[in-house]
């Protein structure tokens, strides 16, 4: 028994931890506290009474997210690569489950929670991580299979499509599209052969196209997108209001508080649109410091799962590359939409907007980044040894 848990959890060489992504990661966590305080004052104050109702709730997720990376720094890659079939069969059992009376919570039409005792968890959010973990564990074991057949590839495509479409019927079409392209990134630096990889970016193109013509209110939002001014009463309500919080930060911000927009204009204020509050009081010159740390992290976990490829630990690789892929494609998306850039989606700007489930989630993610780094720096060098016969 001690010799299985030993070999399922260890503690932490903190000694062998990337303390550059680790500072990223905590000035973002602590930098989003401070931006969901001033983005969801006044809503939290109209709802519950209470002005610092929805910081303190942050303040709780980010303090149980500390204790989820804590414990997922302590599980070895191994216990992901062992269990990560069994792990994407209940996070679809949860993606079921929100459409169980009772259990599944509808808000505003959508079934996107689940409620279980006093705790409330939204299952797409973590069908990123466990996606990431199962593409991973995939390409390890069926790594010729993958780059060599046709079935090979679409095995797993079939399950992630299954995902999505469990997704998209809540409906998610943002969390879906960032599932779906991390996905295919993971599978593309896996070695996907090139005429699999685009009849699947085509199909998905086709039918993210057909979801959005044939759905009346995605078709609004596309003619909002091209030109919001013409409607900035009706679909283009949303970006017109950021694009003007934008506007009044200019460079440096009217100063932190004293937004306009977040005062019952801007809807969402603290979770999609969280990046045009910060604009708008802190100015242009922060909101180009947060985006580059955001895509920074993204690029130190590219850098953290190249080293693990040199010495061979496959499955790290694979891990560290999609939680850069995703940490990138979700900055990107919501940045896009607050600056019109991008269609209007319900996503969130990782680390910093309001959620529990998105924070907690992104706290494991960075916890995996980081043991990577641990194993791959544990691990002993690989050798390349010349042989004059092959066998």
């Amino acid at each position: 028994m001690f010799a299985n848990l030993e070999k399922y959890f260890s503690l932490p060489d903190f000694k062998k931890i990337d303390f550059i992504f680790f500072g990223l990661f905590l000035f973002l966590s602590l930098f989003g506290l401070l931006a969901v305080a001033t983005a969801s004052i006044e809503f939290s104050d109209s709802l519950t009474g209470e002005p610092l109702n929805f910081t303190k709730k942050q303040f709780v997720h980010l303090i149980a997210g500390l204790f989820l990376f804590s414990l997922f720094l302590s599980i070895p890659l191994a216990f992901w690569e062992t269990f990560d079939r069994l792990f994407l069969g209940l996070g679809i059992l949860l993606l079921i489950m929100v459409f169980i009376p009772g259990i599944g919570i509808e808000v505003n039409g959508s079934h996107r929670w689940i409620r279980i005792g006093p705790i409330g968890l939204q299952p797409s959010e973590i069908m990123k991580l466990l996606s990431i973990v199962y593409i991973a564990g995939y390409s390890v074991r069926r790594l010729k299979d993958l780059q060599s057949n046709w079935f090979g590839f679409f095995r797993p495509a079939v399950l992630i499509v299954l995902i999505v479409s469990l997704i998209l019927i809540q409906p998610d079409l943002g969390t879906s599209a960032v599932i779906f392209a991390t996905v295919l990134g993971m599978l593309f630096v896996a070695g996907a052969q090139m005429k699999q990889f685009l009849l699947v970016i085509g199909l998905g193109l086709i039918g993210l196209s057909a979801l959005i013509i044939f759905v009346d209110w995605r078709w609004e939002r596309i003619i909002s997108f091209i030109d919001p001014w013409t409607d900035p009463f009706g679909g283009g309500y949303q970006l017109t209001l950021s694009l003007m919080a934008i506007g009044r930060g200019e460079w440096f911000g009217v100063g932190l508080g004293e937004g306009l927009m977040k005062l019952g204009y801007l809807p969402d204020a603290h979770t999609d649109f969280i990046f045009s509050v910060i604009v708008e009081e802190m100015g242009l010159f922060t909101a180009i410091l947060i985006i580059s740390t955001l895509f920074f992290i993204s690029f130190r976990s590219f850098y953290i799962g190249r080293k693990a490829l040199e010495r061979n630990l496959y499955f790290g690789f694979f891990v560290a590359y999609g939680v850069a892929i995703l940490i990138g494609l979700h900055t990107f998306i919501n940045v896009g939409v607050a600056t019109g850039l991008l269609p209007t989606k319900g996503l969130t700007l990782p680390f910093l907007s309001y959620g529990g489930t998105n924070l907690l989630i992104m706290c494991c993610l960075c916890a995996l980044v980081l043991r990577v780094d641990q194993e791959t720096k544990s691990a002993m060098p690989s050798v390349n040894i010349s042989r004059r016969v092959s066998f």
